[in-house]
C-alpha cells in the first residue's frame, strides 16, 4: 500500500533555469538541490517549505544516461487554487503565457507552459 505521495519527477533540460522559473514566476520554494561532479542534476521546488508533494526536476541527460528504461515525456500535473483570477493575473503579471480561464468538465481552469515547453494545469477549488 501506498502511503504518502510524495514527489513528482520532471525531467528537463536545464533544472536550474527551470526551478528558476518556479520560484521567480510561480512563487515555489526551493527545497534542495542535487549534485555530480559535472553540476547540478536535480533541483527540488514546492509551493511552500512543507508541502505534502513536491516536484523535483531532474537533468533529462542525465537520467536517460543513468536509466535509459525511464520514461523522460513530462507528466501532466494538475494544481489546485483558491483563487483562479488572482492566480492567473500573477502568472500573467510575471510575463507567464497562461491560457485563458474556462469551465472545463465542471471545473474553472487554465494552463500555462514552463520556459522548455512543458504545459501545466490549474483548478479553482471551491472552499469549506
Amino acid at each position: 500500500m501506498i502511503d504518502k505521495f510524495g514527489r513528482v519527477m520532471v525531467y528537463v533540460e536545464n533544472p536550474r533555469a527551470v526551478a528558476n522559473f518556479w520560484i521567480e514566476k510561480v512563487g515555489f520554494r526551493e527545497i534542495e538541490v542535487g549534485n555530480s561532479e559535472t553540476g547540478i542534476i536535480s533541483v527540488e521546488i514546492a509551493p511552500y517549505e512543507r508541502s505534502d508533494t513536491n516536484i523535483v526536476l531532474f537533468d533529462k541527460e542525465f537520467v536517460a544516461k543513468h536509466s535509459p528504461m525511464v520514461n523522460l515525456g513530462s507528466p501532466s500535473i494538475l494544481f489546485s487554487t483558491f483563487d483562479i483570477n488572482n492566480f492567473h493575473r500573477e502568472l500573467v503579471e510575471n510575463g507567464v503565457q497562461c491560457g485563458e480561464i474556462m469551465q472545463f468538465g465542471g471545473m474553472t481552469t487554465f494552463n500555462f507552459p514552463d520556459i522548455e515547453g512543458n504545459y501545466f494545469a490549474v483548478r479553482e477549488i471551491k472552499g469549506d
